[in-house]
């Protein structure tokens, strides 16, 4: 072998290949990023988040300080005023900067419900499962009294008479309910005069669904003109006891505790909101949130208790981390929790209107309003895919190896953003704004707490609640941190709230089906529906309850017929929703 032969596998070795030119040392002590978003692909910030241990995360004391130590939140009453103030207090011993509440408006009366009992005392002593709709009237301290049942002929209201002063009226449904307001000469009137006339205590009706007693009310109440008829909804299988009794002639008496007050001197409203300041980027907004307010016929744990909760521990997250490892946000994080969500979004459509500049420097708002299930996943629309897949993929490798599914967090490809939830992202996206609504998944059934008695901390899982809190504080770091803004060019404006929504312009008693009043611009009124009468069907769809009329509502065409019973007549109209205009048709 010659020795040029051993020289050339040497330079080999040792002369660089021109391509693959050297890194210097600073290159290649560089972190990877993702090439869309600029994020590091080892996020140092998010390794904190998640290095926090089960035992020293505080969500579920958050929430059983608002749920259980401070109780119901609804909108106008004391409580949530001190919520409202509680919460900004916690901001500001996580050290946030500007933690603060802002006013957003007033109710004309406010609404406060204390403690409250409802017992059968004849002919056998049990306690009962009783509620009443927010904004609506008590009972004068402890009022016990004979049970009878609604008459449906005039012989049954003939031997009614002279009986009724103190009474509780029975009615299995609106149709034999006593009618206080009507002018007709129709039974349930004459009933209602009588009922008047001789001081009953008040209406007893089963609840609208199942075991389960949902809460609402309207909160546009008359000041001067206070509601003063109390009506009283028990569970199903109780009213289902009593209403046997009543028909085996038994004397039934039941005793009714129901503390509802009004308030004609009512609190101003709050919206509440913190800040980590920005870097770089400091004059655009990550806003993460959830609504503070909730219905007052339980705790108000689940809606939405957990979601202000993952609120404030994501915040306290985050500066934790940003202590232990030094780094700060290139956008501005503001945490917000909204109040009047429960009437309609209120809050945050308040304060959309009172900061209209905000809107273009807002990348993204990211809500939390599922309940106690565990937010494992964001909607990911086509031109969000590649971009989300680089700022999620820390946190879905965090929890890539769960053995409980739930606990994993995706991406959840969709071809547009939810709108229409009814929640306060919606309020974003109708004015161009991305929102963004956790996907959730778990065990926990969410219809059997949502708006019902069972709305309680026992029904929250700690577990989920503190995935939550991580994947949130998380998602809220990363999305502040990329390069671009989120995409705002494909976002379905104008298919939610107000917008192309269908709505037949009505407010709806507790069955879900029965018009209790109608708005004055609204479609109803121009078809001529009434108070008391009750919608059988939309379409083709034959509805028995709120939740198959609002899905009727959303299958619906631009024009459908829509029918109702008034008495024992059957009426109908045609609803052109794109047009604006109802007009009543034959039901023949």
């Amino acid at each position: 072998m010659k020795p040029t032969s051993l020289l050339f596998p040497l330079l080999a070795l040792l002369l660089p290949v021109a391509q693959a030119p050297a890194q210097t040392t600073a290159e290649s002590a560089a972190p990877a990023v993702g090439p869309v978003t600029g994020l590091p692909l080892d996020d140092a910030v998010v390794n904190a988040i998640y290095e926090v241990r089960n035992e020293d995360m505080l969500v579920m004391d958050w929430l059983d300080q608002l749920s259980n130590g401070i109780g119901p939140r609804l909108t106008s009453s004391k409580k949530l005023t001190e919520a409202c103030f509680w919460a900004k207090g916690r901001f500001y011993d996580f050290g946030l900067s500007n933690s603060r509440v802002e006013m957003w408006g007033k109710f004309p009366v406010g609404f406060d419900r204390g403690p409250g009992f409802a017992r059968m005392t004849q002919p056998e002593k049990r306690e009962l499962v009783a509620m009443t709709r927010a904004w609506t009237a008590g009972t004068n301290g402890t009022e016990r009294g004979l049970a009878f049942r609604a008459p449906t002929t005039e012989e049954e209201m003939e031997a009614l008479k002279g009986k009724l002063e103190g009474a509780w009226i029975v009615t299995s449904s609106n149709t034999n309910a006593p009618r206080f307001e009507g002018d007709g000469d129709e039974l349930r009137d004459r009933f209602g005069d009588l009922c008047e006339a001789e001081g009953i205590a008040g209406v007893v009706r089963p609840g609208p669904q199942g075991n389960l007693l949902r809460t609402g009310g309207r909160s546009q109440v008359d000041p001067e003109n206070l509601p003063k008829r109390v009506n009283v909804y028990l569970r199903r299988d109780q009213f289902r006891t009593i209403w046997q009794l009543l028909e085996d002639n038994e004397r039934v008496e039941l005793e009714f505790h129901i503390d509802n007050r009004f308030n004609l001197k009512p609190d101003p409203l709050y919206n509440v909101m913190a800040e980590i300041p920005g870097t770089d980027l400091a004059d655009q907004l990550v806003i993460v949130g959830g609504h503070i307010d909730s219905w007052d016929g339980a705790r108000g744990a689940q809606d939405n208790g957990t979601g202000t909760a993952t609120t404030l521990e994501a915040a306290r997250l985050l500066m934790l981390a940003m202590e232990q490892t030094g780094e700060k946000p290139r956008r501005t994080i503001r945490f917000m929790l909204w109040s009047g969500e429960e009437q309609g979004l209120l809050g945050s459509k308040a304060y959309i209107e009172a900061h209209p500049e905000e809107n273009e420097r807002i990348s993204a708002v990211l809500v939390h309003d599922g309940g106690t299930n565990c937010t494992s996943g964001i909607v990911t629309p086509p031109d969000m895919k590649d971009m989300f897949g680089e700022a999620f993929a820390p946190i879905i490798a965090k929890t890539a190896h769960h053995e409980d599914e739930d606990l994993r967090f995706r991406l959840v490809e969709r071809s547009s953003l939810p709108y229409g939830v009814g929640s306060d992202h919606d309020s974003y996206l109708a004015v161009g704004v991305p929102g963004f609504f956790w996907q959730q998944n778990g065990d926990t059934s969410y219809g059997y707490i949502h708006h019902t008695q069972h709305d309680l901390i026992d029904e929250v899982v700690p577990e989920y609640q503190r995935a939550s809190a991580r994947s949130i504080a998380a998602g809220a770091w990363r999305v502040a941190n990329m390069e671009p803004s989120v995409p705002r060019e494909n976002l379905p404006q104008g298919r939610s709230r107000g917008g192309n929504r269908k709505a037949l312009g009505v407010f709806l008693a507790e069955d879900g089906v029965t018009i209790e009043e109608l708005v004055n611009d609204g479609l109803a009124k121009q078809a001529g529906l009434q108070k008391g009468d009750k919608i059988l069907s939309i379409g083709e769809t034959k509805v028995a309850t709120q939740g198959e009329l609002r899905r009727a509502l959303r299958s619906a065409g631009d024009s459908e017929k829509v029918v109702w019973q008034r008495g024992e007549q059957t009426m109908a109209a045609v609803f052109d929703w794109k047009a604006k205009k109802a007009a009543a048709v034959s039901t023949q």
